[in-house]
């Protein structure tokens, strides 16, 4: 599992299916969506917090 805490305090995690890709790699879902919203960009995730609206960037490496 892994976890999401905001600047606010805002917490949701992030969990397993059990479900893999062609690949061997594991699907995950966000326990509760309303909490956390993500976007998928070319070399980018944003991450944003539905409670305070801050966002977050994790960017590709490579």
């Amino acid at each position: 599992m892994m976890s999401f805490e905001c600047e606010c305090g805002n917490k949701t995690a992030m969990f397993a299916t059990g479900d893999r890709d062609e690949h061997g790699r594991e699907f995950i879902e966000i326990e509760d969506d309303d909490r956390l919203t993500f976007t998928i960009g070319d070399k980018s995730v944003l991450f944003r917090c539905s409670f305070c609206g801050y966002t977050y960037r994790l960017e590709q490496i490579g």
